[in-house]
């Protein structure tokens, strides 16, 4: 009859070679071969020890890891034959390293204890090879894989304070996000199980999002940039993990770590419906505050066509208002993801003859009005034109005789022969 809490654990065995080998291993225990079950749970216990120390010497540079692999095939080739090595590397690693709890090591020594009862007769007992109870095995095989095989090489915190460490080190190292996710899986992330990512993701969202102070600010881009990479890796399991502990992710703090949380939910807008109703009033108090904010919050309505239809006539029965560029390529990329180019050229339109200043009307007219002006519909050109003459702050600028005169000249082309200019006397 199967173990459901041990196949459980089985599928968490962290190293691939371990599992397959622990097949073996569970095979003879639910064939009744108990003795064969214990003789080779202790081989691969020796095994996944190696295979952790080889990771940390590989992976993660560990000196410590190093060391013990010398020694220990010092000790092998000194004595081929002999398995004194198997009793070394257990001393070594639970003296050098945080491998192994004092527990396990004792688990461990019960384990071999067992194993050589099994594996070698003795003369002056009745029966000459030890024979072992189910109970007693089973024991042994659950406090192997809880203490030990199912557990990664490196802990999930002392991985996040290597990581952070090598962040900070090296954020100006990557000239763009793909070298720093290339960077992160080859070095931390290739070879972790969900849970310990997931561990990793929530220690990272506390320094991005709840933490204020001279290191997290000085480290908050590229602790942010390596939030989104974790993310990526299992959207489905991070969503999971928020809606499972959504008062852990409560707190954020107000001011730029919430502009920066808006930013990261525009990007995966699957993260705003997994944040606590406390999370989303937060959010939705700040983009009601600002029109930046505003223009990239499609996330927290039911389709990007819902949001548009909302944000086209808020912003044009609106007060003037002026959205940085950052915000404006932000929103023009999803409209031109969702081919919705009239709409990005209606937008274009309302930002400029919304303009407040003579500086933003500048800006707005070279960033959004003259790439386009070829694109504009003829009741877009009305529209635009309106707009001008409408608003001193875009027809009494030094600029406007000259971004004027290129309008028109566009709208000679576009419009009736018979359109009436002097409607229009400050256009």
């Amino acid at each position: 009859m199967k173990e459901h809490s041990i196949d459980y654990l089985i599928d968490s065995i962290y190293n691939s070679k371990t599992k397959e080998y622990f097949h073996e291993v569970i095979q003879s225990y639910y064939a009744n071969s108990y003795r064969s079950s214990i003789v080779m749970l202790y081989s691969v216990v020796i095994c996944d020890l190696i295979y952790k120390l080889e990771e940390l010497r590989d992976v993660y540079n560990d000196e410590s890891a190093k060391k013990i692999l010398i020694e220990i095939e010092k000790l092998q080739k000194t004595n081929p034959k002999s398995s004194e090595w198997e009793n070394k590397i257990v001393e070594l690693i639970s003296e050098r390293t945080k491998l192994l709890e004092v527990s396990d090591v004792e688990n461990i020594n019960q384990v071999q204890k067992h194993r050589h009862l099994s594996a070698h007769p003795v003369l002056n007992q009745t029966s000459l090879l030890y024979k072992p109870n189910k109970e007693t095995v089973k024991a042994h095989i659950k406090n192997m894989l809880e203490g030990i095989l199912t557990k990664p090489s490196i802990m999930s915190t002392k991985i996040f304070n290597e990581l952070t460490i090598d962040l900070a080190t090296n954020k100006n190292r990557f000239l763009n996000d793909t070298e720093l996710a290339r960077f992160l899986n080859a070095k931390y992330l290739k070879n972790l199980r969900q849970e310990t990512i997931s561990d990793i993701f929530k220690k990272m969202w506390k320094l991005v999002f709840k933490l204020d102070n001279e290191e997290c600010n000085e480290n908050r881009a590229v602790n942010y940039k390596c939030l989104n990479i974790l993310f990526e890796i299992n959207e489905t399991e991070i969503i999971k993990l928020l809606k499972d502990e959504e008062t852990y992710f409560n707190g954020i703090i107000d001011g730029e770590c919430l502009k920066l949380a808006i930013r990261f939910c525009f990007y995966h807008p699957s993260i705003y419906k997994a944040l606590s109703v406390i999370n989303q009033d937060q959010i939705n108090y700040e983009i009601k505050s600002s029109i930046n904010l505003l223009f990239i919050s499609w996330f927290a309505y039911d389709s990007f066509q819902n949001f548009i239809d909302h944000l086209i006539p808020s912003i044009e029965k609106g007060e003037r208002f002026y959205v940085e560029q950052e915000y404006f390529e932000l929103l023009k990329s999803l409209l031109n993801d969702y081919d919705m180019r009239n709409e990005l050229l209606d937008i274009c339109i309302i930002t400029f003859i919304k303009s407040g200043s003579f500086d933003s009307a500048d800006r707005n007219y070279y960033n959004r009005i003259d790439p386009y002006l070829k694109e504009f519909s003829s009741d877009q050109l009305i529209k635009l034109i309106e707009g001008i003459n409408g608003n001193s702050q875009i027809n009494s600028r030094n600029q406007a005789k000259y971004t004027n005169k290129k309008i028109k000249e566009v709208c000679d082309k576009m419009l009736p022969k018979d359109f009436n200019y002097s409607e229009y006397y400050h256009f």
